[in-house]
This record gives C-alpha cells, sequence and structure tokens, in this order.
C-alpha cells in the first residue's frame, strides 16, 4: 500500500514540477538543468519526463517492497525538493513585479 501511495506522489510531483517550471519559464525564468534545456529546445522534453516517470514507477511497482519504498522515498523527495524550488522562484518573480 505504502508504494502505491508513493508511486501516486511520484506522478503528482512530476506533474506539479512540469506546470511549475512551465509557469517560471513563461515569466522570464530559466531552466537550471543543462540536460532538461536541451530536451525543452529539441521538443523532447515531455516524451523524456514521461518514459522517465514511467520507468521509476516500473522500478517501485515491479520490485520487491523494499525496492519499491526507497525508490520511492529517495524519487519523491528529489521532486518535492525540486517543486518546492519552483514554488520559491515563483513568489520571487511575483515579489520582483
Amino acid at each position: 500500500m505504502i508504494t502505491f501511495l508513493l508511486a501516486i506522489l511520484f506522478v503528482i510531483l512530476n506533474i506539479l514540477d512540469v506546470r511549475t517550471t512551465r509557469k517560471v519559464l513563461n515569466q522570464g525564468g530559466y531552466e537550471a538543468n543543462p540536460l532538461a534545456r536541451l530536451l525543452m529546445r529539441l521538443h523532447l522534453f515531455i516524451p523524456a519526463k514521461v518514459l522517465m516517470v514511467v520507468i521509476i514507477l516500473i522500478i517501485m511497482l515491479g520490485f520487491d517492497r523494499e525496492t519499491g519504498i526507497t525508490t520511492g522515498v529517495i524519487c519523491c523527495g528529489i521532486y518535492l525538493f525540486i517543486v518546492g524550488n519552483n514554488y520559491r522562484t515563483l513568489r520571487l518573480q511575483a515579489q520582483e513585479q
């Protein structure tokens, strides 16, 4: 059950990452990750993101429970930080206006 909840959280965090990143970029921000920047330039960011999410979900839900939970906690932690940073950037952009 915990692995399934982590999988749902991981998907939600990735959706929030895309939405908040787009908002930051539309308000004059920039993508700090050079790989993501390249994928955006080549219009491959969303397909690559979907592929990455699917691979992580397969690991989380298809491997043993311990591997699934460990992967979920690490990946959710990383994306929680990324989304938090995006919201922080949006707040700072709003203060500059």
